[in-house]
């Protein structure tokens, strides 16, 4: 009975501590680091930009009921520590898909 606990109990264990271990780290990770969506009393959701460059950021918008549809996509060149309303409205979610550096002017 003690080797079967050892052969079968400590590997699983093991794999279980680990992939604990690996989550937290991949939780701690900042996906967004300039760009924020903050809604307000309203419900109308603005989107800013805390870092000092220009940044390019795309936004998607799902909105209820629409599980099969395509979510709308946005993207936008924002100005160093500005901030813009977003143009959806009503019910829905918002989230950042990309962030990135303003392309150089040419």
């Amino acid at each position: 009975m003690k080797i079967i606990l050892k052969l079968i109990v400590w590997p699983m264990v093991l794999m279980v501590l680990s992939a604990g271990a690996l989550s937290s780290a991949a939780n701690a990770m900042a996906i967004n680091r300039c760009m924020r969506v903050l809604k307000d009393s309203a419900g109308r959701e603005t989107v800013v930009n805390t870092c000092a460059p220009c940044m390019t950021v795309k936004v998607e918008r799902q909105r209820p009921g629409q599980t099969m549809g395509t979510p709308s996509q946005r993207e936008f060149n924002m100005p160093g520590g500005s901030s813009m309303p977003l143009p959806f409205l009503g019910p829905g979610t918002t989230r950042i898909m990309s962030e990135a550096p303003c392309p150089e002017a040419q």
